[in-house]
């Protein structure tokens, strides 16, 4: 995943694709999004993974105000990290760096081993809790 990551990172740069192409990525994340949470929210046994308790759906309404809210803050989270990944590319150019985009992958790739590194010392430190307070 972390070699996807720096490699996508390098050779696909969002902000390289034609105007359309850009707005249908944000704006698909966006619809996905606020479409699964309207999903979780109607029919809450759909998406969980447990049936510890079970939840009423949420009316109409309010599932359309949230799940809108979500789609906009992804699209807006979506367009955000283009700008950071365009200003960073600047930046990094015109401080000399040559293939900056290589650069920028390989800390993608860095940064993605560093996070699964974390889940998994946070799953292992749950687990060692976990038989420690049952044990």
């Amino acid at each position: 995943m972390a070699a996807a990551t720096g490699l996508v990172t390098t050779y696909l740069p969002v902000q390289r694709w034609r105007r359309p192409a850009r707005w249908a990525l944000h704006g698909g994340m966006a619809v996905a999004a606020g479409g699964a949470m309207a999903l979780a929210l109607r029919r809450p046994g759909t998406l969980r993974r447990s049936d510890d308790e079970p939840r009423e759906a949420l009316a109409p309404l309010p599932t359309a105000v949230v799940a809108t809210g979500i789609a906009a803050l992804v699209l807006g989270v979506s367009r955000g990290g283009q700008a950071a990944d365009e200003w960073a590319e600047r930046r990094l150019s015109a401080r000399g760096v040559r293939r900056p985009r290589a650069w920028m992958g390989a800390a993608a790739a860095v940064a993605s081993l560093a996070m699964s590194a974390s889940d998994k010392r946070g799953a292992a430190q749950e687990a060692l809790d976990a038989q420690s307070s049952s044990g």
